[in-house]
């Protein structure tokens, strides 16, 4: 009978203290699955606050709306020192509102020799990142060497 009673007894004191270390394991276990869940929302609060950055810095390569004559001045400027003349621009002002930019498109008269005309071109392809050469028609008006084109042109304000 004793022995009956010690195993009683004990059992009475190891089943609880059995059922308070799994509950301990499963508040670990819980525990655990919390860090892993915030290291991946540290991980994905990083790699949002990163994109935000390489955004407002890629947006801060765009020319501001007042530059705009300035980067006009530098186009024609461009035209004048490889010798190509420019005889009219014409301006079209328009918003990219889910970029937040201005949009502007140029219609840009020049002529020249066809190898200057072509150097504008590769000095203009260098300007990618704000301006783009949306169109380019080209004309030869009297069979000469000198070229009339017409580019249209976007530039890109922030």
């Amino acid at each position: 009978m004793p022995l009956l009673a010690n195993g009683l007894v004990l059992a009475l004191l190891l089943l609880p203290a059995r059922d308070q270390r799994l509950q301990q394991e499963n508040q670990l276990l819980d525990l655990q699955r919390r860090i892993r869940a915030l290291q991946r929302e540290g991980q994905s609060s990083e790699v949002l606050l990163t994109a935000f950055r390489e955004i407002e810095e890629f947006a801060q390569g765009y020319p501001r709306r007042a530059d705009l004559v300035g980067v006009i001045g530098r186009l024609t400027k461009l035209a004048r020192s490889l010798a190509v003349e420019v005889p009219a621009v014409e301006y079209r002002p328009s918003d990219v509102k889910e970029a937040g930019l201005t949009r502007v498109t140029l219609l840009m008269g020049v002529e020249g020799t066809y190898g200057k005309v072509r150097r504008l071109l590769y000095e203009l392809e260098g300007m990618r990142r704000h301006l783009v050469i949306e169109r380019v028609s080209l004309r030869d008006p009297k069979g000469t060497s000198q070229l009339q084109v017409q580019l249209q042109l976007a530039v890109y304000l922030r």
